[in-house]
C-alpha cells in the first residue's frame, strides 16, 4: 500500500515545507533564549532557497524544526503537507528518508566507515563491497544487496 506522502508529486506551486507561527525557546527563566519568535514561512518544491543571517539568528533552528529534527516550543511544521506534530519517531524517520535531503554544517560521517560506505549507509537495499582476495578490485563499489 502506498502512503499519501509517497503519492504526492511536487510541482512548481507545491509547498515542500512550511512552518507556521513557530517559536523555539531554549532553557528556562532568566537563562532562556528565544531562537525563533512566531515565524511563518513556506518553501515551494522544485526551487532552491538560501536562508542567510548572522550567527545565532535562528537559521539552523528553523531548518531543524522544518525537517522534523527538533520540535518547536509553539507553532507547527509540515513536510509535503504532512504535519510533523504527533508523528512518532518511526514515521518521522520515514518521512525524512523519503522527502528530505540534508546537507549538514558538520559532516556527520561515521569515522569508522569509508566515504563510499557513509554515502551508501542510508540507501535502502545497497551495500558497499570492498575488494579483498585475489583479483578483487582495490576500490570499494556500491551494489544492490
Amino acid at each position: 500500500m502506498t502512503s499519501a506522502v509517497a503519492e504526492s508529486q511536487p510541482t512548481a506551486t507545491t509547498v515542500a515545507v512550511r512552518a507556521e507561527e513557530v517559536t523555539k525557546i531554549y532553557g528556562v527563566g532568566e537563562a532562556s533564549v528565544r531562537a525563533l519568535n512566531d515565524i511563518t514561512v513556506e518553501f515551494a518544491a522544485g526551487h532552491y532557497t538560501a536562508i542567510m543571517g548572522p550567527s545565532g539568528s535562528g537559521k539552523s533552528t528553523l531548518m531543524h524544526i522544518m525537517a522534523g529534527l527538533d520540535k518547536p516550543t509553539a507553532g507547527s511544521a509540515s513536510i509535503d503537507g504532512v504535519a510533523l506534530e504527533g508523528l512518532g519517531e518511526r514515521e518521522l524517520t520515514r518521512l525524512r528518508r523519503d522527502r528530505v535531503g540534508f546537507v549538514f554544517q558538520a559532516y556527520n560521517l561515521l569515522p569508522t566507515l569509508s566515504a563510499a560506505e557513509n554515502v551508501a549507509l542510508p540507501l535502502p537495499g545497497l551495500r558497499v563491497i570492498t575488494g579483498t582476495g585475489a583479483g578483487a578490485s582495490p576500490s570499494p563499489h556500491v551494489t544492490c544487496a
